[in-house]
């Protein structure tokens, strides 16, 4: 008597495909910095382009020159520190699970030490037994499959075949989970550097107002 194989689930239910919050909240925090970039760009053009041009009838003898290059010099390099500062947000980044022990991800460790099932699910408690879960799924799915060629028994082909469903689900859920986590640990680094960012340019504002206050010093009628 011939059994009817059961289907394989991977093929009838896959996961689906979606964006994570964690990923929505990287392109919104690269979009800020995008933004953050331009307008300062948009700065540094206003002080290359026009303000040197306009000022150049108001200066008197060498001391308002040096004055008026020295002021210009430090408000450009406040404009570029922001530009580098911030540019670092939109830097690709390589993410492994090894970089959940990465400085700036303080708050993330302790709330996954806190809910260790909300982020790993039943494939351990940390990220090493959820890596090592992955690769033991996927190497069991394909023991199976490679028993499932050689198998000419029905009974036994129709549970190898059950089987590897379960494997290869196991599997697909492990890496799902490995996957979000991996987006999360991105997401919080981008995250963090992010908020250095913001320090750096209050920081360089404040540099590009102390040059503009030496430059307007330069060209306040000589």
């Amino acid at each position: 008597m011939t059994l009817p194989v059961p289907t394989d689930p991977q093929e009838t239910a896959p996961l689906p495909v979606t964006v994570s919050s964690a990923q929505t909240a990287v392109a919104d925090m690269r979009a800020t910095a995008r933004w953050t970039v331009a307008a300062t760009a948009a700065v540094g053009g206003v002080l290359l382009g026009g303000l040197p041009f306009a000022a150049i009838g108001k200066l008197h003898g060498g001391g308002d020159l040096a004055l008026a290059v020295g002021g210009l010099a430090v408000a450009m390099a406040g404009v570029f520190w922001v530009i580098w500062a911030t540019g670092e947000v939109l830097t690709p980044r390589f993410v492994t699970l090894t970089s959940l022990d990465g400085p700036g991800l303080a708050g993330l460790r302790a709330a996954v030490q806190r809910e260790p099932e909300a982020f790993f699910g039943p494939f351990g408690a940390s990220a090493a037994e959820l890596d090592r879960s992955c690769r033991h799924h996927t190497q069991t799915a394909a023991r199976i499959a490679r028993l499932l060629v050689t198998e000419t028994d029905d009974v036994r082909r129709a549970r190898l075949t059950h089987w590897l469903g379960v494997a290869r689900s196991n599997a697909a859920h492990a890496r799902a989970r490995r996957r979000a986590l991996l987006e999360l640990v991105h997401a919080w680094q981008v995250r963090a550097t992010l908020r250095r960012a913001r320090i750096h340019t209050l920081l360089a504002s404040l540099l590009v107002v102390a040059g503009a206050v030496l430059f307007l010093l330069a060209t306040d009628g000589g």
